[in-house]
């Protein structure tokens, strides 16, 4: 089996083997002497002996609860203490700068912490336009700098997405309920950040256990940021607040609670706070969206299109093939499955794939795997219908029996 990457194997002789690549390349960064200063059960530290080595450790230990983190942070910011609290845990690690009760800087290893997926998640950017922004970032250029040079933000507005993305990593790493910290006074000069920052620590706390607390309350009603609000009444309280009708007014049926945080650049929390007044009033319901599997599509309208292949080959024989095909595609019109088997057929008679799992992802409705199935049913029995009237008897009855035996066979 092989070894976890983060192992190191101390030998029953006291030697020590480092099998883990992982932590093989870290403490190629940390080459030198060190002594052991602590052997408590499960738990080694080893110290520096190079004077040179910088930083000092004041605090490390393990996370065991929620609160864990919360009550560390609460604690160095009353003591006043100057340095990097550094919480590890198995997805990354999350840095808050603190000095003297100040957060000054915050980094996080965590992807959904990056600047880009915050501006992406309050509708600065959308998706494309993230990845292409991206696709530019080099030494030379910051992906904060792109976003202005391509006027996407003014400077102004950079500054403040970038507080944002602080207080996002702080009240992320205040959430850890498992891992470790540790936390370090760098020597002077030491941990400069690119982009200082001000933030009282007490007022962030205040607004973590605030957002804790509340989190848990709307949870119970909006549990999932994949469910799409659906308006039952546009009648205005006047106790709503603007964040409200703001989010009401962008209800629309077809977007879930996440698009809605995104569209209207309020966040994740201020959007589910809105949805949770909404749905208490009754203003809103909740419904959870059809999950459309695009590889399940394609295999269903591909088990169809064998049949309507075989249908037009059938009818080419006799001539048919110009006629049916027109006859067909006036009956997709005019039943109304255009938008999604599309106005025309591919050469061979059948549809195509993509476009009906594409048509498919866009529409709002319950079952859409069980609709479309009852929509290709509909399809190839007209199809056979009208492939009957161009075929001699014998070939007819062929025809039918082969193509309803095939039919009876496909299922979802």
């Amino acid at each position: 089996m092989a070894e976890p990457g983060d192992r190191i194997v101390v030998e029953a002789d006291g030697s020590v083997r480092v099998p883990g690549r992982a932590a093989g390349r870290r403490l190629r960064t940390r080459a030198g002497r060190y002594r052991l200063v602590l052997d408590a059960p499960g738990l080694l530290v080893l110290r520096s002996e190079d004077a040179a080595a910088g930083g000092r450790v004041l605090m490390a230990g393990e996370v065991v609860a929620r609160t864990t983190v919360l009550e560390l942070v609460n604690l160095l910011s009353t003591l006043g203490w100057r340095g990097e609290l550094q919480i590890v845990s198995a997805l990354g690690r999350r840095t808050l700068g603190l000095d003297e009760g100040i957060i000054k800087h915050a980094s996080s290893t965590h992807p959904e912490d990056r600047l880009g997926e915050v501006l992406f998640r309050h509708g600065v950017l959308d998706r494309a336009q993230l990845d292409e922004i991206l696709g530019e970032v080099d030494p030379e250029r910051r992906f904060g700098q792109l976003v202005v040079e391509k006027g996407r933000l003014t400077q102004d507005q950079l500054f403040l997405h970038l507080k944002r993305q602080v207080e996002q990593i702080f009240h992320a790493a205040i959430l850890t309920e498992e891992g470790t910290f540790v936390f370090v006074r760098p020597e002077a000069g030491e941990g400069a950040a690119p982009h200082p920052v001000h933030l009282p620590v007490q007022a962030l706390l205040m607004e973590g256990v605030q957002r804790i607390d509340e989190m848990a309350l709307f949870r119970e009603r909006i549990p999932d940021d994949g469910l799409v609000p659906e308006v039952t009444s546009r009648a205005m309280p006047k106790a709503l607040d603007a964040a409200s009708h703001q989010v009401l007014e962008a209800v629309d049926g077809r977007r879930s609670v996440e698009e809605l945080a995104r569209d209207t650049g309020l966040g994740q929390f201020a959007t589910v706070k809105a949805l949770f007044e909404l749905h208490r009033l009754g203003l809103v319901q909740l419904r959870g969206r059809a999950r459309i599997d695009d590889a399940a599509v394609r295999r269903l309208v591909g088990l169809f299109n064998e049949v309507l292949r075989e249908l037009f080959v059938t009818v080419s024989a006799h001539g048919g093939v110009a006629h049916t095909r027109t006859t067909l595609e006036s009956w997709i019109i005019g039943s109304g499955y255009g938008p999604v088997f599309g106005e025309q057929l591919e050469e061979d008679g059948t549809l195509d794939p993509g476009r009906v799992a594409l048509a498919l992802s866009e529409v709002a409705v319950d079952s859409p795997m069980e609709g479309l199935l009852q929509a290709l049913h509909a399809l190839t029995s007209f199809a056979l219908f009208v492939a009957m009237a161009s075929l001699p008897r014998d070939q007819e009855l062929a025809l039918s029996r082969d193509v309803n035996a095939r039919l009876d066979r496909i299922r979802l």
